[in-house]
């Protein structure tokens, strides 16, 4: 028996696909739970993996009420033949259905009996074995698969780039107009650097414009970013930073950031292709790092002036307003990672 993962609403599908390929018989959305088949008869984890519309297959390799006791008991009596007492394990447990005991609880509760049975040692971020707990109304089942199953967003080893984003100040001269459109453009802007959850995003104009159109253009940002901060808050596992939001002149930031390094982006700078190495050593070494973009307009030259590098992101292509975090972020990225990988690899 196999509890096949999918994508909600293609349960029918990957069921009809599993019987057509395998011959084995497909339950779609048992109890009613989207997002699931469970499937009988004979048929391997590799067979099923091999449907695209399959996310995920589990291999079913005990089975026993829903209680936590006795969920307990079932998964040490099965880690004793699947995991060595110079392994490490995690218990991870899936509730649907109404119970009087939460996730946690199993896992506590599986997780002590699986190290009294085998002697190993629970490790939560990167175990060697996890013992598999899916649990539909009153019955739990259970199979104990390799770490590696399951996957991260950042294993162990995965160079990070929050280092650089903790310390990047990315500043942009406004984009203003009518109001509707400031606004707009001020909320797209506002969600990118919150995504990236850059230390701060300074709004740089360098000579008097609109007030109104200002004030529409910073409740954008303002709002923009107050919405991707919703969105981390309800499906981040972990703290986020919130991107500072400033408002400051061009003119003076430079002078103010005088000691950091600063990053100029224009189509009269050097090819990103060509200095991609030598701007990710400098990104490593940094203590701070300045980021200026223009809008509407481009950076004054005596701004460009002031910078240590002068970058063209894409020769021949003009960013529009709203992609220019993104892809100036992207690209500072890829080099920092780049010089980080650099270093590890020399060290080894």
């Amino acid at each position: 028996m196999f509890l096949v993962k999918t994508q909600r609403n293609l349960e029918d599908v990957a069921a009809a696909m599993i019987e057509e390929e395998t011959g084995a018989e497909a339950k779609p959305r048992p109890f009613g739970y989207l997002g699931l088949v469970i499937v009988t008869g004979h048929v391997t984890k590799d067979e099923l993996e091999k449907i695209p519309e399959v996310e995920r297959a589990i291999p079913v390799e005990a089975e026993c009420r829903a209680d936590p006791k006795e969920i307990a008991e079932t998964a040490a009596e099965l880690a004793e033949t699947k995991i060595s007492e110079d392994e490490t394990f995690a218990v991870r447990t899936i509730r649907r259905g109404e119970h009087d005991f939460t996730s946690v609880d199993v896992n506590v509760e599986a997780g002590d009996a699986v190290r009294k049975a085998t002697g190993a040692s629970v490790d939560l971020d990167d175990p060697d074995k996890i013992v598999w707990v899916e649990i539909l109304r009153d019955r739990a089942y259970l199979a104990v698969l390799p770490g590696e199953e399951e996957w991260k967003k950042l294993p162990p080893g995965k160079p990070e780039a929050d280092p650089l984003l903790a310390k990047l100040e990315l500043a942009q001269i406004p984009y203003l107009g009518d109001p509707r459109a400031a606004y707009s453009m001020g909320e797209r802007i506002g969600r990118a650097v919150q995504g990236f959850e850059l230390k701060s995003y300074i709004v740089t104009p360098y000579e008097p414009v609109n007030a109104v159109e200002l004030l529409h253009f910073l409740r954008g940002l303002r709002d923009g970013v107050k919405s991707r901060m919703d969105v981390q808050r309800e499906s981040y596992g972990r703290e986020f930073r919130r991107t500072e939001l400033l408002l400051y002149d061009l003119y003076q930031l430079i002078r103010l950031k005088r000691d950091a390094l600063i990053i100029g982006t224009d189509p009269k700078g050097d090819p990103y292709t060509e200095i991609r190495k030598t701007l990710g050593e400098a990104l490593r070494e940094a203590d701070e790092v300045v980021v200026l973009a223009g809008s509407r307009v481009g950076l004054p030259r005596g701004v460009l002036r002031a910078c240590d590098f002068v970058v063209d992101l894409c020769p021949g292509v003009t960013f529009a307003t709203e992609h220019v975090v993104p892809s100036v972020v992207t690209a500072l990225v890829d080099s920092y990672l780049e010089a980080e990988g650099s270093e590890d690899r020399e060290g080894r």
